[in-house]
């Protein structure tokens, strides 16, 4: 019996300090907030000691977990991330239960970004992650610096020539048409980077270019 209780002792000492180790390695909190809208969305908070921050909105097929890699990049540059599941993802909802009207989610990402003291706000996006981010910046554009765009799959171009732009897509993919115009008929200052391929937005990722597209979306960020 006395043998039976330190091996249950040991189990949960061993278990508590597995746990306190991976609180220790997490590089993020996971916090919530609401939109106007009436949504509650689950977002991935990778915190800095700057003013900085990056709200990245994933794509269709993808969630928060997907732009993780990334995120821990910048915040070893002390840039923040905030890295949201949509609503109808993981644990993000719509009050109304619909699925339209993302960009309020990322509405409430830039509030949220706003009420926590950051000043220097960008926004990464792919394919429907970057129709959110138009469309949002759409209704308000205020406050931030930097955007990426990985194909966005639709939207209205962006004619606010305070903001920094920087579209990226590949040349034989089924979005090329779509993104060139919302590239042109959007304001300068703004870049774009085709790739050779087909692959779609965040696809990128796993494709030869994933290197070469990491190092180019880090350094229009990161370089003034």
């Amino acid at each position: 019996m006395k043998i039976i209780k330190l091996l249950i002792l040991v189990l949960l000492l061993s278990c508590c300090k597995n746990q306190k180790m991976m609180s220790q390695n997490n590089d993020f909190d996971i916090v919530h907030f609401n939109t106007e809208d009436g949504g509650n969305i689950e977002a991935a908070l990778f915190q800095a000691n700057s003013g900085r921050i990056i709200i990245y909105a994933h794509g269709a097929i993808f969630n928060k977990e997907s732009w993780y890699f990334l995120a821990k990049e910048f915040q070893n540059q002390n840039i923040a991330g905030l890295s949201i599941d949509f609503r109808g993802y993981g644990n993000s909802k719509s009050e109304s239960g619909s699925l339209s009207n993302k960009y309020y989610d990322i509405l409430g990402a830039i509030n949220f970004a706003k009420n926590n003291g950051y000043t220097d706000i960008n926004i990464i996006g792919g394919s429907m992650g970057g129709v959110a981010v138009l469309s949002a910046l759409d209704q308000n554009n205020t406050n931030i610096a930097k955007i990426v765009l990985m194909a966005p799959a639709g939207g209205p171009a962006i004619k606010s020539d305070k903001i920094d732009k920087l579209f990226i897509v590949s040349k034989n993919e089924g979005m090329i048409d779509r993104v060139i115009k919302i590239y042109k008929d959007s304001a300068d200052p703004k870049k774009l980077k085709e790739y050779s391929g087909n692959n779609h937005a965040q696809h990128l990722f796993n494709s030869k270019h994933a290197k070469n597209v990491e190092n180019l979306i880090i350094s229009f960020i990161v370089n003034d």
